[in-house]
């Protein structure tokens, strides 16, 4: 294993080094293709460590002293079933933007070197965030990932790329400043230095006599991780990034750098700190209310990227909101209901990774042959990009949770295991279960509106390259693989779950349905809902067509509606008003409390300025008279 790392290590490295020389399209062709090798190495070391935990320590300094700088003479990594779990992730969907991006990049014709030199690095820190074993050099690394990230959300150096980076990177970074101080508390509470070991056998104990530091440890990182997650209300950076980062990054973040703190949530609030229900059910609202605002603005969206950005809002709202809920359960006595709860999030982390980051690059595919996100503009496109089309379904039917897409297990194991329950969570649960409804629709309009309906004027185009094309491909053929075999990712998950302490349940897999054993026996439901999945395979195969001919006043007239994206579900959108008007003033609210915060900033810019003259001037005047006097041995 120590191989692997390092060759993950120099691959990543070394495709960073040529991106500082890539003026051409060729260097930046091989940046991506290093990239792609190295993404699938780390898939490899995340199977690995699904198998046995792997370690390996690298002595940096020598020394001697106790102090917290002690923490970093020695670099930790060790990959257990957890983090092997997410490196799978990174390294598959690595993997495919890598690949996509080769022909995806020749759409810039300006310098690529901004792209070529961050995008390894991207990559390589968030392996190394998964990876540490360290709190200390996790928050290192974390912040590494942010500013490499945030150099590819500017690429195209317009106003706009710069205003969504900045954006990104102030909130980002002020949230991590947050769980720094969470991480000081700590190590000020525990010694060893931020080792998890040590964390785990010590910090439980510590926090169950001491409530009020375990809630302001817990508050600080879960502002910390809830920025990076971009949960409501702290998802304000998360569309303008999205949308104006190249589409193969926007991939990225959304389908790998948003599991990275679901990752930390999952090590910190099982590993570090006893269960507690008021944590537990805290996130779960978090999760509520991420999902619930982040699929009902994705409704309004006449923007392809903007509407998937607001959808991986509202996506990993599921995936937290299931965390939650098994934190809650477990608390509870709930154990059962509260380990499948936590298995269905992870199993949505890798399904949200998969079907939206293969829906981030059938917008790109749009975007390389169109020029356009307009959902306005766009329309019948699947005669002349039929394979993007093709991914684009797989994608849309796996996010709206329909059998037997993997988006249907994931989403059927969290309503399971909330909803039967006797507590606030089956509530929560319910809400879940209202807004899959939405997403469906919120999917209906934007596969329609590119592909299926009349373009408001004529397009032809072709299909994009087979790098692009075989990438799309790729993810669409996990989302399948998936949903119909789930014991596949559900072997894994297990694992994962173990390693953090909690027994998961036995469960009785069928072909795009999971049934747990401690949970009655539905197996009669899980065999309907496969007849009904077998009976909407063979209608699309065997369609019975009935064709008619319009008649209007006596005359045979062709229909050609053409529904603007706008207009698509108008009314609903009325009938909610309340809801986006309540949004709309969390929004302003936000943005006054910005403006004062720079206000306070800008002067406090000031003071500091001036202090600064004053002490500079203070402190020449000491060596000047020091000099004179001659009482300084230099």
């Amino acid at each position: 294993m120590e191989v692997i790392f390092l060759f993950i290590v120099i691959i990543l490295s070394v495709a960073s080094f040529i991106g500082v020389f890539s003026r051409s399209a060729i260097l930046t062709k091989l940046v991506n293709a290093l990239s792609a090798l190295g993404s699938l190495t780390i898939a490899y070391a995340g199977i690995v460590g699904l198998k046995e935990s792997v370690e390996l320590n690298i002595t940096l300094l020598h020394l001697k002293s106790d102090s917290i700088i002690n923490a970093f003479s020695t670099l930790t990594l060790k990959v257990d079933p957890l983090s092997g779990f997410f490196m799978i992730i990174l390294g598959i969907l690595g993997f495919c933007t890598s690949v996509y991006g080769i022909a995806y990049l020749d759409m810039y014709k300006g310098d690529k070197r901004l792209y070529a030199f961050n995008y390894p690095l991207f990559l390589l820190f968030m392996f190394l965030v998964l990876v540490s074993w360290n709190l200390l050099w996790f928050v290192v690394f974390w912040e590494l990932m942010t500013l490499f990230s945030q150099f590819l959300v500017a690429f195209e150096r317009n106003e706009k790329t710069l205003i969504a980076t900045l954006k990104y990177f102030c909130m980002t970074k002020a949230a991590a400043d947050f769980m720094l101080i969470a991480i000081v508390l700590v190590l000020i509470t525990i010694s060893g230095g931020g080792d998890y070991d040590i964390l785990s056998s010590q910090l439980v104990n510590y926090f169950r006599s001491h409530p009020l530091e375990m809630y302001l440890v817990s508050a600080g990182f879960m502002i910390g991780l809830g920025v990076k997650a971009a949960l409501v209300p702290f998802h304000v950076w998360l569309p303008d990034a999205y949308v104006e980062a190249p589409s193969n990054v926007s991939s990225l973040l959304s389908g790998a750098m948003e599991k990275m703190p679901v990752y930390m949530m999952f090590r910190f609030f099982l590993s570090f700190t006893p269960l507690t229900p008021n944590i537990g059910l805290l996130i779960a609202l978090f999760g509520t209310l991420t999902l619930f605002f982040g699929t009902m603005y994705a409704l309004k969206q006449t923007d392809s990227k903007r509407l998937l950005a607001y959808h991986s809002v509202g996506q990993i709202g599921y995936v937290v909101f299931a965390l939650g809920a098994g934190i809650y359960l477990l608390s509870k006595g709930y154990t059962t209901f509260g380990a499948l709860a936590l298995m269905a999030s992870l199993f949505h982390a890798l399904n949200h990774a998969f079907f939206k980051g293969l829906l981030f690059l059938t917008a790109g595919s749009i975007l390389y042959r169109t020029g356009s996100r307009d959902l306005d503009h766009l329309g019948g496109l699947a005669r002349f990009m039929p394979i993007t089309a093709f991914a684009a379904l797989i994608g849309s039917l796996s996010i709206a949770g329909m059998p037997p897409f993997n988006g249907f297990v994931s989403k059927w194991m969290i309503y399971v295991s909330t909803l039967p329950t006797p507590t606030l969570v089956s509530l929560f649960g319910a809400l879940a279960l209202f807004i899959s409804a939405v997403t469906t629709a919120s999917f209906v309009k934007y596969f329609t509106s590119i592909f299926v309906r009349p373009p408001a004027k004529e397009i032809t185009v072709k299909e994009v390259p087979v790098s692009m094309w075989a990438s799309q491909l790729i993810l669409a053929v996990l989302c399948v693989i998936f949903g119909v075999y789930p014991a596949l990712p559900l072997e894994a998950i297990s694992k994962a779950v173990d390693s953090v302490g909690v027994t998961t349940p036995s469960i009785t897999v069928f072909p795009g349905l999971i049934v747990s054993d401690g949970i009655g026996n539905i197996a009669p439901l899980a065999l309907l809902v496969f007849s009904g999945a077998l009976t909407a395979v063979l209608l699309a195969i065997f369609p019975y067509k009935i064709s008619l001919p319009v008649w209007t006043t006596g005359t045979r007239r062709s229909l050609a509606m053409r529904l603007p994206a706008s207009s698509y579900y108008a009314s609903f959108e009325e009938e909610f008003e309340d809801v986006y008007s309540w949004g709309e003033w969390c929004v302003c609210t936000t943005k006054r409390l910005w403006d004062a915060t720079k206000a306070v900033l800008s002067n406090f810019e000031e003071v500091s300025f001036d202090l600064d003259k004053m002490m500079t001037g203070a402190w020449l005047m000491l060596l000047i008279l020091l000099t004179i006097l001659g009482g300084v041995l230099l």
